[in-house]
């Protein structure tokens, strides 16, 4: 079939020209002069601890945010200098190039990396693309999470104990990376937990050890490192902040979007003054009142449907919404109809957006990446599906589809694909399994 790359000339060739775009997009970036996109992201809240640990005192030393992108930044920042971003983007440039590398090496593994409409699903993926020319640590997440997963899924064929070690010691990484991992205790580990004890394992019992360590070690340095700024016992004290912004999201008829600033003002200082009257005005105490807050705001004012139904929005953006939506404002390109408000009349959005596909191909490819992320969606679920049937798959289609879901429903609310970017790898494998699987169908039906 010509969708396969049968020579390697043709296959190495498209591989690296998708480890590339990374590069190629954060190439574009610096030469339009859109790094750090005027501002536009959440950069100077993480720079801000990396200053100040290079002896800047006029800078806020804040242990709300996991420390593996400030010290990154404190790294190049110390090499390169303060504020240096090109430095920054550059750095992420080559994250992004390892990144999309090893995400082949592991359809590698799976032999599933010779498809070019599988390999098209890696170097047309705006969601990664764009988040390694942001400064988040969104790119981080990735880069980690692809890692450790290349180690699980050559655990997986090999059963040997070191490849498992290694995936343990970067799962413990992605922990204190962003915190949408630490509800893997529920269902991720118990089902790796599960092969290593139904399966023909060695070590199991080493095995079962580490990775319960890399989870604790993971969540108890950033727990210790609350409780040696102020005696606070939490993982992360940024979960009040979170809750405030998916109430004003929620108050939106279909979420975010945009979010509704007077709900967000209302929450936040009430829960300003009664942090003002507390004794203890420890990180730990703010963020309970924060969520506190929050969950009586909902309670008083949300109807059961109207929470319904915005989870449902919320969530129904953030699977098949495009990051073009992020990209064109990040450059601010004219693409006005996305943006506009479709709560008072959605009808007439829709009307609006594809009457100005006629005359802006921006939004023309808007309307292209939503429909082909439609179909991706459906073949990625068709994957998961296929991979539960096959007897040597179900368990590690499992794992895959867990982590998927565990990212998946931290996203309630934010209805923004910036919070998809880190499930893309898990979804491409997923899409992967099911393209083979129909590829394969439709060679034998034309035999």
């Amino acid at each position: 079939m010509p969708i396969l790359l049968k020579t390697k000339f043709s296959y190495q060739l498209v591989k690296y020209f998708t480890c590339f775009m990374p590069i190629i997009f954060c190439f574009f970036v610096f030469l339009t002069d859109n790094v750090n996109y005027n501002d536009l992201f959440e950069l100077r809240k993480y720079s801000a601890t990396s200053k100040y640990w290079l002896g800047d005192s006029s800078q806020e030393y804040s242990v709300g945010r996991l420390p593996i992108y400030p010290i990154f930044i404190f790294i190049v920042y110390k090499i390169f200098g303060v504020d240096n971003y090109n430095a920054l983007i550059f750095f992420q440039a080559i994250l992004g190039f390892f990144s999309f590398l090893y995400l082949i090496k592991i359809l590698e593994e799976l032999n599933l990396s010779k498809n070019l409409i599988i390999l098209a699903t890696i170097f047309m993926n705006f969601s990664m693309l764009f988040r390694f020319s942001v400064f988040l640590p969104n790119c981080f997440f990735i880069f980690f999470l692809i890692i450790s997963i290349y180690f699980l899924t050559k655990f997986f064929k090999s059963n040997q104990i070191e490849h498992f070690i290694i995936f343990c010691l970067i799962f413990a990484i992605l922990l204190l990376t962003r915190p949408i991992f630490q509800f893997t205790i529920f269902l991720t580990i118990p089902l790796i937990i599960f092969y290593i004890y139904k399966y023909k394992v060695s070590f199991k019992f080493i095995m079962i050890l580490s990775l319960l360590a890399s989870y604790i070690s993971g969540v108890g340095i950033q727990i210790l490192r609350n409780y040696n700024f102020d005696k606070s016992m939490l993982y992360t004290s940024q979960s009040g902040h979170h809750a405030m912004w998916v109430v004003a999201c929620l108050s939106k008829k279909y979420a975010c979007g945009t979010r509704d600033m007077g709900v967000f003002d209302y929450i936040s200082n009430k829960s300003e003054k009664e942090i003002l009257n507390l004794t203890n005005k420890s990180l730990e105490q703010q963020n309970k009142i924060r969520i506190n807050v929050s969950r009586e705001y909902i309670l008083e004012n949300f109807s059961f449907s109207q929470f319904i139904v915005s989870v449902f929005f919320s969530y129904l953006k953030v699977i098949f919404h495009s990051s073009l939506i992020e990209i064109y404002g990040a450059f601010n390109l004219e693409a006005s109809a996305l943006y506009s408000s479709g709560e008072n009349n959605f009808l007439g959005k829709l009307k609006n957006i594809f009457n100005s596909a006629i005359n802006n191909p921006l939004i023309l490819f808007w309307l292209i990446s939503i429909f082909t992320i439609t179909i991706l969606r459906t073949i990625q679920v068709y994957g998961m599906i296929v991979g539960f049937k096959d007897k040597k798959k179900r368990i590690y289609i499992a794992i895959i589809s867990s982590m998927a879901f565990l990212i998946f429903i931290t996203t309630i609310g934010l209805g923004n694909p910036r919070y998809r970017s880190e499930m893309e790898p898990l979804l491409i494998i997923l899409g992967a399994v099911g393209i083979d699987n129909l590829c394969k169908k439709l060679s034998k039906k034309k035999i």
